[in-house]
């Protein structure tokens, strides 16, 4: 199914609204009454991909390579989209973006009824674009009454046709579970129509072009294993959020389709929740077949044996792991193909600060680098302090002090 804008035009007193006819067919974005509380934006200028980053946890994404059409509905929106994080908590509240003061319009209504993100910050673009220092912007902000406060790092490097978000959820008020989301209305290359698809590998969810054989395809990507996913129609996608629940399906032929995964969590009081998930656009980028997404713990001091497990994606049975200079990784298992567990350990003699980690996926020859994946920090262990240089005025300094409290004892007795 394709779409179509609507137009808003105001005649003195009275607004009319304008049905445009156009070959594209008959999905339509409900434009909002007044756009007053409009989401702000930060754009992540990057190439191929340029990041549109609401402060509501909304995105659009425009390639470089499809000049002129936004990658998410509406295609012409050049704020934010049909696209971003939801979460809805035990008592059935729906949080979610602020679809409806996008000023060019949503075609997210079969959610239904939610509450906004209340924005508290929302960064400039941090970062030179490289794998070492990615563009980044951060989001923070609120979920209403529940006590849930939402912290969103968006990280883009530059030739990358994907980017990534690490969404972190805090708890401040009492145990409570949760279902967190990432959904999409996707815009396949210069085309509304698209195959729901699911890369076998990493489980992505999204879609490819409806030509034969296909030559773009999109992908939500769950660098943190989801729960649950949904390739289908866009208004069935939003009707599964609006519900709760992802119903694990991938539909058949060519559509107007959406995309979306889902990560089921308990949160103790004062508790937090990472996901991290990425976006594609394209070509199958090679983190779909292998990443390195988490080291937990993620730090230990020199000195010390520090057992840790490993989570990405394609850990297949000869993958190895190296931790940087100074750590030695031993009893390393490929527990499946997302979890891996090790010793760490770490060098008296290592020098504290953070190391890359270099996982490599040896059949394949595939690599992949979590960039300051894992820190040594700094410690006491199997160091001895020595002894302060007082010199020779501290030497008299010594003699003085001591000579005064010997006189002031013997005068006391």
């Amino acid at each position: 199914m394709n779409k179509i804008a609507f137009v808003l035009l105001s005649t003195f007193a009275l607004g009319l609204a304008l049905l445009l006819p156009s070959s594209a067919g008959a999905k339509n974005a409900t434009l909002p009454a007044h756009v007053a509380a409009a989401p702000l934006v930060t754009v992540i200028n990057g190439n191929p991909l340029q990041i549109h980053v609401g402060d509501d946890n909304s995105f659009q994404v425009f390639n470089s390579l499809v000049p002129g059409s936004g990658q998410i509905y509406p295609t012409d929106a050049t704020d934010t989209a049909d696209m971003g994080w939801f979460v809805r908590t035990a008592d059935t509240t729906l949080y979610a973006p602020n679809f409806g003061e996008h000023p060019s319009g949503t075609a997210t209504g079969s959610i239904g009824s939610y509450i906004a993100f209340t924005p508290v910050s929302l960064s400039p673009v941090s970062g030179s674009g490289t794998s070492a220092d990615p563009f980044r912007v951060t989001v923070n902000g609120t979920l209403g009454t529940s006590g849930l406060r939402a912290n969103q790092q968006v990280l883009y490097v530059n030739g990358n046709n994907y980017f990534t978000k690490i969404f972190t959820l805090s708890n401040d008020g009492a145990t409570q579970t949760v279902k967190i989301f990432m959904g999409a209305d996707i815009y396949l290359a210069s085309s509304d129509s698209g195959v729901p698809f699911r890369e076998p590998t990493s489980g992505s969810p999204g879609g490819q072009d409806c030509g034969t054989p296909p030559t773009y395809t999109i992908l939500l990507i769950p660098q943190t294993a989801a729960d649950a996913f949904s390739g289908r129609g866009y208004n069935t996608v939003w009707g599964e959020i609006g519900a709760a629940q992802l119903d694990d399906l991938i539909d058949a032929g060519c559509e107007d389709n959406g995309a979306a995964l889902q990560w089921n969590r308990t949160l103790a009081a004062g508790g937090t929740t990472v996901i991290q998930a990425a976006t594609s656009f394209g070509e199958i980028p090679a983190i779909t077949q292998f990443n390195v997404s988490a080291v937990n713990p993620p730090s230990g001091n020199p000195g010390s044996n520090v057992n840790v497990t490993i989570t990405g994606i394609g850990f297949l049975p000869a993958t190895t792991f190296t931790f940087g200079a100074g750590i030695a990784v031993t009893n390393l298992v490929i527990v499946d193909n997302n979890t891996a567990t090790a010793t760490l350990v770490i060098s008296p003699t290592a020098v504290p600060g953070p190391r890359d980690v270099v996982g490599t996926q040896s059949s394949t020859g595939l690599t992949a680098t979590l960039v300051n994946g894992f820190t040594v920090l700094g410690s006491t262990l199997n160091n001895t302090v020595a002894a302060p240089t007082l010199g020779v005025f501290g030497m008299i300094a010594l003699l003085l002090a001591l000579l005064l409290a010997g006189a002031y004892a013997w005068r006391r007795n």
